[in-house]
């Protein structure tokens, strides 16, 4: 009975020593194998086509993208843009203008009054990153395509505020406010480096917004505002990437 015994405690303590020496975590932080988040501040200048170009000029776009990219360099990315630029085209004021083509404030003198585009965007993309290479497999072209909302006003600035034609809530009849669905796309060369001190993208956003008119009426025009409109622009771009590793944790036996 006694031999038994010590054979049992024997078997117990090789089962545990063997599991304790087999046991080990692996942690992979690996820049070429973890997936990724991507938080990324760009900058750039968009050219307007189409509809677009009617009404506004070359413009700047300040976004703030979040990407995701798995270990098989799929790529998933929300993204918001803030558009803005001083060229506008189209002269929402024009029933106010003088012959001389000033605009007169309750004051009895031409008012300092100026226009400027503003807009936004909000996109949700997918796209896959084509690596240069095993050694670099986060490095190369990155390119992706989505879906989101497109949204552009000229905005009216009256700095001494003595037009009382274009002041709230009148000035919801001139600003053009526009919006609708949008589809864009991106291509560009996308750069992680293995020491992870730069990160960047380069590359060319393309967007076609199918658009039309919020307000309903334009004053100066005295007509509702029913056209639907095809808002395509082109950009170039440069972002700043600050790559966060997601790690994982996995274990043998």
């Amino acid at each position: 009975m006694r031999v038994i015994s010590h054979m049992l405690l024997a078997c117990v303590f090789v089962f545990f020593s063997h599991t304790a020496l087999c046991q080990q975590e692996a942690l992979d932080l690996s820049p070429l194998t973890s997936d990724i988040l991507l938080p990324r501040l760009s900058y750039g200048v968009d050219f307007p086509f189409s509809d677009f170009k009617t009404r506004f000029g070359s413009h700047f776009d300040l976004a703030f993208d979040l990407g995701y990219l798995t270990k098989n360099n799929l790529y998933f990315q929300a993204g918001y843009g803030f558009l803005f630029g001083n060229g506008v085209k189209e002269d929402v004021l024009s029933n106010l203008r003088t012959i001389e083509g000033g605009i007169i404030g309750r004051d009895m003198q031409f008012a300092d009054v100026q226009l400027r585009m503003r807009g936004s965007q909000f996109s949700l993309q997918a796209g896959y990153l084509f690596a240069f290479g095993k050694n670099q497999n986060r490095t190369g072209i990155l390119a992706t395509a989505g879906g989101g909302i497109l949204r552009h006003k000229v905005r009216i600035l009256d700095e001494n505020q003595v037009v009382n034609q274009i002041l709230d809530p009148y000035q919801k009849g001139y600003d053009r406010l526009t919006e609708g669905f949008s589809l864009h796309q991106s291509i560009g060369y996308f750069h992680l480096s293995a020491d992870r001190m730069l990160n960047f993208y380069i590359g060319l956003d393309f967007t076609q917004g199918f658009t039309s008119g919020v307000r309903g009426y334009n004053y100066n025009q005295q007509l509702a505002d029913t056209d639907q409109r095809t808002d395509i622009s082109i950009g170039g771009k440069v972002g700043w990437i600050i790559p966060i590793y997601l790690s994982r944790s996995t274990r043998y036996y």
